[in-house]
């Protein structure tokens, strides 16, 4: 048979009427290939990415109504076709998001926040891979759409010249009503649905998603108001710090999985001692205890703030919180004479909101001025933005410093981890590496195996804040917490949402409040029975031990119409 005689015969084919077994052939062929496209699905009850091969009811619902566009002597135009090829392969990415979110940050996807986070996620990948190959996954990706684009165009006309004979177009639609009646019944006897609705399902979800952040934001919806106005303590002096600077460090991805995880414990725990050790020689008294993170995966901004504002913030809650009169814990220390600082390696561009968490100084990655080698996503390493702090410390006859600093080096995805430097004044931290390590820093890390430079840089942190406090002078309190659990493919799956927190003093009575609430001994905080207190808890306790006496509970209104703003 020469080349091209079975296009044209097809062809040729479908210029005719084609025969009901010829037709049957082409709809299961049609629907076949939509049905693989919503394969990918979310398992709600172990939170992971699954396939789900039972087919989906939205092919049969279309198929249906093709038919029911031939039985009336119409067909889609060229250009409609196209934009319904564009819509479901649309939808399938919704599906299959809304099923990958689930699996590796174990909440919902939502539309009306994760969207804008589309060319952070997208610049995460470039940093990562390499601008060439960059560019190649997203020409290669994009001539993937493309092509799946037309496939289902080319389905959907195939489906439509099944159809087109009167008596196919009549068969087909009794064929998808029989199909649609007996679910039901099929369901009852087999106890599982054997259609699918997920495309359905993920559509409604995020369209609700929507309409709910517009209403919140709109004014319509006030689910938010009585966390809103929840009470807090008045800001006053905190005696109980006697004048010490208070450093919060926050540590990039680092839950307690790598405390219950036994192949992460192995590594980490080891690390935990020396890092004990280390401080422990230097003077620190040292107590642990784990706390529940907000988010899971990502999203560490809404740990900053639910510590920062006392409030379990989620991304709705964090835009209405900016716009009220709430007392933050920069606010609640500037009160008591401090300097307030927060050091943001990540931070590109100002927030326009950064007034509202009260520091008198916001340093970004431009305020720092780091111009060695990039490490990670945020290129600048931790070692870095530690050793910037120096001449910020309490020094005779200045206020005492509040500064919060955010690490990282251990932010997915992980790698090139950083060469720790013993050298901390050296004018240049990496002028003495030696080649052959930089080759082994930057090789390209198996993507499979993303848990061996996220323990290496956990590790990497651990020894920096270690050397940072053994150099650190005075008598500071120093809060160490992670901001939330590593990604799913890091963690695993059912993971709780909690992270170790540490508390660092010379001074044993900076130390006490913390003791009273049930902080253990050294650096491994143990599981132990019953529930842990959230991050939102953390501010209030820190103002109630540090104050002179129980301090008077007052909402944000009430604070202000007595004038201690």
């Amino acid at each position: 048979m020469p080349p091209g005689a079975i296009p044209v015969r097809l062809r040729a084919m479908f210029r005719r009427n084609p025969t009901p077994a010829h037709a049957a052939l082409a709809l299961l062929a049609s629907a076949g290939l939509l049905c693989l496209l919503f394969l990918p699905a979310r398992d709600d009850v172990n939170l992971r990415l699954i396939l789900d091969w039972r087919p989906e009811i939205e092919p049969l619902v279309l198929v249906a109504l093709l038919a029911m566009l031939a039985l009336a002597g119409r067909r889609l135009p060229a250009a409609l076709r196209w934009l319904a090829a564009g819509l479901i392969l649309l939808a399938a990415v919704l599906q299959f998001a809304d099923a990958a979110v689930l699996a590796i940050f174990d909440r919902q996807l939502d539309l009306y926040f994760d969207l804008p986070h589309a060319p952070s996620l997208i610049g995460l990948v470039w940093d990562a891979a390499g601008a060439w190959r960059s560019m190649a996954a997203i020409a290669g990706g994009l001539l993937v759409l493309l092509a799946t684009v037309g496939l289902i165009a080319y389905a959907l006309a195939v489906a439509e010249r099944a159809l087109r004979p009167p008596r196919h177009a009549v068969t087909a639609l009794c064929i998808v009503a029989a199909v649609l009646a007996a679910a039901p019944l099929a369901r009852h006897e087999l106890g599982r649905p054997v259609l699918a609705d997920r495309t359905t399902l993920a559509a409604v979800r995020q369209m609700a998603l929507v309409y709910t952040g517009w209403r919140v934001m709109h004014g319509y919806d006030d689910r938010y108001s009585a966390a809103l106005a929840a009470p807090q303590p008045v800001p006053g002096p905190l005696p109980g710090l006697k004048r010490h600077d208070v450093y919060l460090v926050f540590f990039e991805s680092y839950g307690t999985v790598v405390l219950d995880n036994p192949h992460y414990a192995a590594a980490i725990e080891p690390a935990l001692r020396d890092f004990a050790v280390t401080v422990g020689q230097a003077g620190w008294h040292l107590v642990s205890d784990r706390v529940v993170s907000p988010t899971f995966g990502g999203g560490s901004w809404l740990a900053h703030g639910t510590i920062d504002a006392g409030l379990k913030l989620d991304p709705l809650l964090t835009r209405l919180v900016t716009e009220t009169g709430r007392h933050t814990l920069a606010a609640y220390l500037h009160n008591a004479g401090y300097r307030t600082l927060d050091v943001q390696p990540g931070l590109k561009t100002p927030e326009p909101e950064q007034s509202f968490w009260g520091f008198d100084r916001i340093e970004g990655a431009a305020d720092l001025g780091y111009g060695g080698p990039p490490f990670g996503w945020f290129k600048i390493p931790d070692q870095y933005t530690l050793r910037s702090l120096d001449e910020s410390a309490g020094t005779p006859g200045r206020a005492p410093l509040f500064a919060q600093i955010v690490l990282v080096s251990s932010h997915t995805p992980f790698a090139p981890v950083p060469p720790y430097v013993a050298q901390w004044n050296a004018p240049d931290l990496y002028r003495g590496i030696p080649q052959a390590r930089w080759d082994r820093i930057y090789a390209p890390p198996d993507w499979s195996h993303l848990d061996r430079p996220y323990l290496a840089s956990v590790v990497y942190d651990l020894r920096t804040l270690a050397a940072w406090l053994a150099r650190m002078p005075g008598d500071a309190l120093v809060v160490i917490v992670g901001d939330h659990q590593p990604p799913a493919f890091i963690s695993g799956r059912g993971q709780p949402w909690t992270v170790p927190i540490h508390i660092l003093s010379r001074d044993p009575d900076l130390l006490r409040p913390f003791r009273a609430l049930g902080y253990i001994e050294g650096p491994v905080p143990p599981p132990r029975e019953g529930h842990f207190k959230g991050m939102e808890s953390f501010l209030g306790e820190f103002i109630r031990g540090f104050s002179p006496a129980p301090s008077v509970a007052a909402s944000p209104r009430a604070a202000a119409e007595h004038g201690t703003d």
